[in-house]
Parts: C-alpha cells; sequence; structure tokens
C-alpha cells in the first residue's frame, strides 16, 4: 500500500463478520462491475442485484455476475422484493429452488411492500437455512408510507431465530426523526446485538432524499457505532468514499 507511513483507523480485512457493506447493484454491466471490483472489491463484501432484476436478466448473465462477484470474494443476493413479487403471484415454493439454481448463496426475506405476515418470514428464512443450505437477511421494517405488521424487535428477534445471518434495517425508517421510530432501532440493536444489525442507507428512491443525506446517515452511523459498522444498500460510485469514511480519510470525516 501507498502512504503506509501515514496513520489511519484499523480496519478488519476479508473475510469479516462486522464492518460488512453490501453495494446495490440495479443491472450494472460487466465492465462497469469489473472496475468496481478492480478498485473496490476489498471494500465490500455483499452485491444486492436489486428489486426483480435477476428475474429480467437472462440466466448466463446473472451466472456471470454472481460468478464474476465471488471472484472477488463478494456474494451477490436478489433483492427481498423479488420473493415478495413471488409470493403475491403464488410462486413461494418456486423461489428458494431457482435462487440455488441461479448460484445465489445468500438471499433477502422481506416484507416491506407485500402484505405478509411474520409467519410467513420465518417460514421462508427457516426454508431457506434448513432445506437449502442458503444465507439470509431478514428485512425489518417497511417501505414509505407503509405500516409495518409487528414491533421492529419482534421482527427482528423472530427472523433471527428462524436462522437469519444479518437483520437488515430498512432505509425508509432510519430517515425518520420521529423518537418513536429510533426508539425501536435501539431496541433492535439491543436484543439482536450491533453484529447482527446491518443499516440500509436510504437512496432518491425515498421521497424528498437527496445524496447530501445519505452522506450525512454514513457518518452518523460511523460516529455513533464506530468503523465496524455494516452498512447496506452503498451505491457503487460511494463505495470507496464510505471505506475512506470508516478509516478516517473520507471527505468531512472529523463531523456531522
Amino acid at each position: 500500500m501507498l502512504f503506509d507511513a501515514i496513520p489511519r483507523q484499523a480496519r478488519h480485512g476479508k473475510p469479516r463478520t462486522t464492518g460488512l457493506t453490501f453495494v446495490i447493484d440495479w443491472g450494472i454491466g460487466p465492465r462497469q462491475q469489473q472496475d468496481l471490483l478492480d478498485v473496490g472489491a476489498d471494500f465490500f463484501d455483499l452485491a444486492k442485484i436489486a428489486v426483480g432484476i435477476a428475474g429480467l436478466l437472462r440466466a448466463g448473465v446473472v451466472r456471470q455476475k454472481i460468478d464474476a462477484y465471488r471472484a472477488g470474494d463478494v456474494e451477490a443476493f436478489p433483492g427481498g422484493q423479488y420473493l415478495e413479487h413471488a409470493h403475491v403471484h403464488g410462486a413461494d415454493d418456486a423461489y428458494l429452488p431457482a435462487a440455488v439454481e441461479a448460484g445465489f448463496r445468500w438471499i433477502e426475506v422481506s416484507d416491506n411492500m407485500a402484505d405478509v405476515s411474520l409467519d410467513w418470514k420465518s417460514r421462508m428464512i427457516r426454508a431457506a437455512v434448513e432445506q437449502h443450505q442458503l444465507h439470509v437477511l431478514g428485512e425489518v421494517g417497511r417501505k414509505e408510507g407503509k405500516a409495518a405488521n409487528a414491533a421492529f424487535v419482534d421482527d427482528a428477534r423472530a427472523c433471527r431465530d428462524a436462522g437469519a445471518a444479518i437483520i437488515l434495517l430498512e432505509a425508509a425508517e432510519l430517515i425518520s426523526e420521529d423518537a418513536a421510530v429510533q426508539r425501536s432501532v435501539d431496541e433492535v440493536v439491543e436484543a439482536v446485538g450491533l453484529e447482527v444489525v446491518m443499516f440500509e442507507l436510504p437512496g432518491p428512491w425515498i421521497e424528498g432524499v437527496r445524496a447530501c443525506d445519505i452522506h450525512a446517515m454514513r457518518r452518523r452511523l460511523l460516529a455513533r457505532f464506530g468503523a465496524e459498522v455494516n452498512i447496506g444498500n452503498c451505491a457503487p460510485e460511494d463505495l470507496v468514499t464510505l471505506e475512506a469514511l470508516r478509516v478516517g480519510l473520507g471527505v468531512n470525516a472529523g463531523g456531522d
């Protein structure tokens, strides 16, 4: 590494169990994906192929994406909304085998769009883990404008007890200024442990969110929980600056 004599904050290397980052992949092409890996493979651990994009691309393209990420020691997973879409259309039983056939080792189980029960989430997580040997990110929270079906902490405990490896906190909840919502987030961290929780960054798909809001949230998370906090929904173009913030070398690293 260049500039070895210049101090920076220590950071766990890969493979790591804390300080995880997942990048959100909206269907980027192979050259852009390889550029991302060439520059930043050391800085992220998971890549979310967003919403139902894994079902839109040709099978060979999906497998190529998965293999390219894996070569960089990054695991890809399909967005949880795709499983919700399968559920709405009566295709629950087809989804998990299809994910395995595609080559995924991780999936996301969420309830942020479809009207599904906590029992359904638990069943899907358990089936993914026990029947298909998949690792699961269980998402807690609802999209903007949607009411939650269960208290955050109950949802998080149910996902963890069913076998989820990571508890995702939905970005739309994290931008809320409601004190009750913030207390609920704190309850989740206390109940399942900070090392299991991953905080999703908001994006422009949430009304009113600006780039400066995303950058401010990154700094707040790192200031409160430290460099090894788990952060998701990182845009590819923001990956390197997020890592710079983690080790104290980033723009505005010193404050909010």
